[in-house]
């Protein structure tokens, strides 16, 4: 179901979103999708559960695993990559997809900690660009500042301009990783 609603707000955007599309995609009856509790907040919360679950899935064992502050920052930036090619016809209807996930309580992991990792390493490594002065607001901040200056232009690079993933990720990581590091 959650498959032929991406495929619905891909072709006609969330305000197109009926349950007549979604059956029609998913070779059903609206009637059938009604009574089986089908809505349209239903589906966006589906989406939403499996957006926050993919990123967990992509992100824990990089958390988990022992690496270099840039190895663990261009893994970072390169599974969000993974997430938001994975979604990105959600993540295209609007930019608050992760904020509507965060809101809704189905985050099991922070979409920042990664980043928020990687800057506490790369500062402790000596190799972070910037203030060398820590605070939590501040990693916070620049946390943001990454998971943002990642998620954003790639899905543009990827969707709009129709890029590969490999031009998009290449351009956009190795900018980023030479702006973040020293």
């Amino acid at each position: 179901m959650y498959a032929a609603a991406t495929r619905v707000i891909g072709e006609v955007g969330w305000d197109g979103l009926t349950l007549d599309r979604v059956a029609e995609r998913a070779g059903r009856s609206r009637v059938t999708l009604w009574r089986n509790g089908v809505t349209r907040e239903s589906l966006l919360d589906g989406l939403l559960r499996q957006l926050c679950d993919d990123y967990r899935d992509r992100m824990l064992p990089i958390l988990a695993a022992p690496m270099s502050p840039r190895e663990r920052f261009e893994k970072t930036m390169r599974g969000l990559c993974d997430v938001v090619d994975k979604h990105s016809q959600l993540l295209s209807v609007s930019d608050d997809m992760f904020h509507r996930a965060y809101a809704a309580g189905s985050v099991p992991l922070g979409f920042l900690d990664p980043f928020l990792q990687a800057i506490r390493e790369a500062r402790a490594a000596g190799v972070l660009r910037g203030p060398a002065r820590s605070s939590k607001a501040r990693d916070i901040e620049l946390a943001d500042i990454a998971f943002n200056t990642v998620a954003w232009p790639y899905l543009n690079f990827r969707v709009r301009h129709k890029w590969t993933a490999t031009r998009a990720r290449k351009a956009l990581v190795t900018t980023l990783l030479e702006g973040i590091l020293a």
